[in-house]
């Protein structure tokens, strides 16, 4: 006997499986990684352990399905807003830098999971934390490789790092200030983009 998985079922087994990832990631992102615990998970989520197995193998799985789907997230987003910028290369780089920053900081859970908690986490979390790091510095290194006629004393693969690491920082310090002595995601956004700009001699 064959048993099929009928479009209705499929549907239910997911809606299962992102509520149990966005429970663990609202908890990764309230308590820490070491402090949250697959039973947590379980309850906060309305699951059941058994369901927990069936979707992911232990913590460190739903830690790094977490981590993925962010960078996937975070790409879409990036995308978008490049696209909406035109062909302006420069116009690219401040609408990818303030997309980055703003969308960081208006998803502080997941933010933190990926700036803070993932890091020193083992082998698989530090490289699927690498692989989104590493995907934004590329990106940046790209658009600065076209620029480099008119910007030719700067090394695209170390400023591209630099570029990158300015907005992580950033948004670190941010998420780590009370709420309301935080400035708005937009001016944050707008600093940073600014402070970048500069930093390669566009502005």
């Amino acid at each position: 006997m064959v048993y099929r998985t009928t479009p209705k079922l499929a549907q239910r087994k997911e809606a299962h499986r992102v509520n149990l990832l966005t429970t663990a990631i609202r908890l990764f992102g309230k308590h820490g990684y070491h402090a949250t615990t697959v039973p947590m998970i379980v309850k906060a989520s309305g699951s059941s352990t058994g369901s927990f197995y069936f979707y992911f193998r232990n913590k460190e799985d739903v830690f790094a399905a977490a981590l993925e789907r962010f960078g996937e997230r975070i790409a879409e987003a990036l995308n978008a807003a490049i696209a909406l910028a035109g062909e302006n290369v420069l116009q690219q780089m401040r609408a990818a830098v303030e997309t980055l920053v703003t969308f960081l900081a208006e998803n502080p859970n997941e933010a933190r999971i990926l700036i803070v908690e993932s890091s020193g986490l083992g082998p698989r979390l530090e490289q699927t934390r690498r692989g989104i790091v590493d995907s934004h510095a590329r990106s940046v290194e790209k658009a600065l490789s076209q620029l480099r006629t008119n910007l030719p004393h700067l090394d695209p693969e170390l400023v591209a790092r630099c570029w990158v690491g300015s907005v992580y920082e950033s948004v670190y310090h941010y998420l780590e200030q009370p709420p309301a002595r935080r400035p708005s995601a937009k001016t944050v956004a707008s600093v940073v983009a600014e402070f970048n700009l500069r930093g390669i001699g566009a502005l």
